[in-house]
């Protein structure tokens, strides 16, 4: 197809809270991208989200979303609980899918997840957002070029404080993929992991439940041949303050990224060598409509994405692995 008649028609499954951000405002931007229907578990909600939003219509269910005609792709912010199934339903149709994070709830429903999309030919993404922006980009080059020597530790946490919602948050509950680890430290694990080049390390890790029974902190080591660690956390307790950081400290060098996840809400990045300090500053663009950016072409062109295949399946492998070794598996495996 012709690069100016390709156009991208986008789904939505529910009303969420981050679908703005990820979807609608970057939509807006481009030109060819169209905000196509709407479905929701309450139909007066989803109107007043597709009238704020603009999307075109609203539809009765799911199902119907998926099915239209005019949708290329789902993107899918549903707890974490139905993202396999309805990511499933979608490839089965012949759309392709742009899967909230985490991916799934285990490594068992990832692969499901990916094998109906080999069988029907189409594509699923994992919404790793920050991963296409040039903050990002930046570090990924100064560690894989060397500019910091030998990688020899990685320090990286994520906390911030979210309320239990009196039972209705479902990042509290066990039944929806709740956890700490899960919605926070998956940022944290896919920066080491995108830094080791997804090389797979050993791991140990401790945590503490929520009365719910949900990690309400958790830490990890993952140890990786040649003895670097990355040292890896995420809290979503009331009492902590909002951090989001990265640190890579190499043989000659180091890196420091304060806020690498929504780095245009405002960051600091450090390379120190012994050169000095340099402090690039990189466009603040945000991560979303770089994510949208790379979505858009990756489809057009069939060029591969960094959040794609067979990385899914190691990032929801190690969160699996990581519960499991802070004696948490049961909220991976239910």
């Amino acid at each position: 197809m012709d690069r100016d008649e390709w156009r991208l028609g986008i789904g939505c499954l529910g009303a969420a809270r981050i679908a703005p951000e990820v979807i609608v405002r970057p939509a807006s931007v481009r030109g060819d991208v169209d905000l196509v229907a709407v479905a929701g578990r309450s139909t007066e909600r989803a109107r007043a989200f597709a009238q704020r939003h603009g999307f075109a219509r609203v539809l009765p269910d799911y199902l119907s979303v998926i099915s239209d005609p005019d949708v290329t792709l789902i993107y899918n912010p549903l707890p974490v609980s139905h993202h396999a199934q309805w990511s499933i339903k979608a490839l089965e149709a012949g759309k392709d899918v742009l899967c909230e994070k985490p991916f799934a709830m285990n490594v068992q429903e990832a692969k499901s997840v990916l094998d109906a999309a080999r069988a029907n030919g189409r594509r699923v993404i994992e919404a790793m957002h920050y991963r296409y922006h040039p903050a990002f980009l930046a570090v990924l080059e100064w560690v894989r070029s060397g500019r910091i020597g030998c990688v020899e530790r990685i320090e990286a946490c994520l906390n911030v404080a979210i309320p239990d919602g009196g039972g209705q948050e479902i990042r509290h509950l066990p039944e929806t993929g709740g956890g700490a680890f899960m919605d926070l430290g998956c940022y944290p694990l896919n920066w080491a992991m995108s830094l080791m080049d997804w090389s797979i390390p050993c791991v140990v890790a401790e945590g503490r439940r929520t009365a719910r029974g949900v990690d309400e902190w958790m830490s990890a080591v993952l140890s990786f041949p040649g003895g670097i660690e990355a040292h890896l956390s995420a809290s979503m307790a009331m009492e902590v303050e909002t951090r989001c950081w990265l640190e890579v400290t190499g043989s000659a060098g180091r890196v420091r990224f304060d806020n690498p996840c929504v780095p245009h809400l405002g960051y600091t990045l450090e390379l120190e060598t012994d050169a000095g300090i340099v402090c690039p500053v990189v466009d603040r663009t945000t991560t979303y409509l770089h994510q949208m950016n790379a979505l858009v072409e990756a489809l057009r062109t069939g060029t591969p994405m960094a959040s794609e295949g067979h990385y899914i399946l190691q990032q929801q492998a190690l969160l699996d692995d990581i519960y499991v070794a802070a004696s948490m598996g049961d909220l991976r495996f239910r």
